[in-house]
């Protein structure tokens, strides 16, 4: 046996003892938001973190130069993420690792079409890869043929354009620091959106309209830390959620779980969690499609209140929704999918070693 025989199959074999040993590395490209809460980003965190806890090597890869993180707004735990700038050295891949890929990330994607490495995209909303995919260009062109997602619905989009793509559905959780408390509410009533002009939008009109409400408090949610965020959603009447193009809607989810009535923006897209076969959404909410159906919806919701008198089917619905999304469940399901892939890396190595041990590969 040759000595480049040798060389291959010894390498071939200290891939695979990585595999076994979870030696090998599990990368994941993010955004930096510059400390700025993000649902999507908080979701690939958690998967990382999930990983890391079950023994795997996992780091976090960015392009920037003053990476300031999530710590701030997540928490330390996941300070402990080691993260690296690509611009500022190779990070080096091997066979044996895994390279995941956020949709934002085309040129990512065709920068890494020729590692070494498993590279699996990340499909959290299909507009973004409207948004950033070149023209004329698709995943397919850049090696990039499965991916993982939080969205049957998104999911559906992408493979309308992509069907060669195969995705997993990894399901989000919500923390259970929002979970809601037996402390009586306040007549506060939170507001989540992008749009700080849709803070005036709501408030003033609903005073102008319901002047005998105007000892009903407003409160916009904006860059808090999960802590205070948690914190002011459970102790919220209502909490009003203006983004119809998520596509989970993480702060309506964590709301409900905090036991806020939540009212939130007819979607412009499927959520797994609001889409029904009939088309109609869910009650768990209480759905608006503009500003004076909101101001309505908001003095009905108070006088409910005042005669403690709300709904208990909100309440039922939002429990409904909520325990089909556990953080059981998710790392069940990230395990899962990672073991797959490394379970056919580590067969097809081994065939390939087999291959070279019977001389059907040239050397």
């Amino acid at each position: 046996m040759s000595n480049k025989k040798d060389k291959i199959i010894s390498n071939i074999k200290a891939e695979i003892g990585k595999i076994d040993s979870k030696k090998n590395r599990i990368y994941f490209f993010v955004i930096d938001t510059k400390g700025a809460p993000s649902g999507s980003l908080e979701y690939i965190y958690n998967l990382a973190l999930i990983l890391k806890e079950d023994g795997y090597d996992v780091s976090m890869l960015h392009t920037e130069d003053e990476f300031v993180g999530v710590e701030s707004w997540l928490g330390k735990k996941y300070a402990d993420l080691p993260h690296y700038n690509v611009n500022k050295g190779d990070v080096g891949t091997s066979p044996s690792d895994i390279l995941f890929i956020p949709e934002i990330f085309s040129q990512v994607m065709n920068q890494t079409k020729n590692l070494p490495c498993k590279r699996v995209a990340i499909l959290q909303n299909y507009d973004y890869v409207v948004e950033q995919m070149p023209y004329s260009a698709q995943w397919g062109d850049f090696g990039i043929l499965e991916g993982i997602t939080n969205s049957d619905c998104q999911a559906k989009e992408l493979n309308k354009v992509f069907p060669y793509v195969k995705l997993t559905k990894v399901s989000p959780y919500i923390s259970d620091i929002f979970g809601n408390t037996s402390d009586p509410k306040k007549m506060v009533v939170n507001i989540i959106s992008k749009d700080q002009s849709d803070i005036k939008k709501i408030v003033k009109p609903f005073y102008w309209k319901y002047p005998m409400f105007k000892w009903v408090s407003f409160k916009e949610l904006r860059n808090l830390s999960k802590e205070d965020f948690s914190k002011a959603l459970r102790e919220a009447a209502i909490t009003i959620v203006v983004d119809e193009t998520a596509s989970v809607s993480y702060s309506a989810l964590e709301a409900m779980k905090s036991g806020s009535i939540v009212m939130c923006k007819v979607p412009s897209t499927d959520l797994d969690w609001a889409t029904s076969e009939d088309g109609t959404l869910p009650n768990c909410c209480v759905w608006f499609d503009n500003f004076d159906t909101l101001h309505k919806q908001i003095a009905s919701v108070v006088r409910s209140w005042v005669t403690d008198k709300v709904p208990s089917v909100l309440e039922d619905e939002s429990k409904k929704i909520l325990e089909t999304m556990s953080r059981d469940k998710t790392k069940k399901e990230i395990l899962s999918y990672v073991n797959e892939i490394l379970n056919k890396r580590k067969k097809d190595m081994e065939e390939l070693m087999a291959q070279v041990n019977a001389n059907k590969i040239n050397e």
